[in-house]
């Protein structure tokens, strides 16, 4: 009979790299969250948005994301800008520091594809990422038809 232990081993590495990315933002003095909507203002259009953007994507509240980002304003990670004269509305928008740390964080997940990788041919890699990707297609697709059953 086969017995996969694939599921503790992507568990395993998923807690190294939750735990090496939270001893990365701990340096900087940052925390998940806070990094989470400085990549969404990084990969926006023009990096800039408003407080009802962020709270639509991830599905929060809004005094929970004006809480963050008036502690990403303290440190001079956004700004606030408002949208066009007479309008109540403000953009938020990364300061130099904040694209700095966001080019950082690029290189360093650069860094940890390739230590994953780190042996493996080109074959291996496309295969590793096909069958990865696969996996978690199975997963989603379960997942909407569990939602479904529910439903009925």
């Amino acid at each position: 009979m086969f017995t996969s232990e694939v599921g503790m081993y992507l568990k395993k590495i998923g807690n190294r790299l939750e735990r090496g990315k939270n001893r990365r933002l701990k340096t900087l003095g940052l925390t998940g969250t806070q990094m989470e909507i400085m990549e969404y203002l990084h990969y926006q259009n023009g990096g800039e948005c408003g407080i009802s953007d962020i709270a639509s994507y991830f599905d929060v509240k809004h005094t929970s994301v004006i809480h963050v980002i008036k502690l990403l304003e303290k440190k001079e990670l956004i700004v606030r800008k408002d949208r066009k004269q007479g309008s109540r509305s403000r953009q938020i928008c990364l300061t130099a520091e904040g694209e700095k740390i966001m080019e950082e964080m690029a290189l360093g997940k650069l860094r940890i594809d390739r230590i994953l990788m780190k042996d493996m041919t080109e074959d291996e890699k496309q295969v590793l990422q096909g069958l990865l990707q696969r996996a978690y297609e199975n997963l989603k697709e379960e997942e909407y038809r569990n939602a479904e059953s529910l439903a009925e």
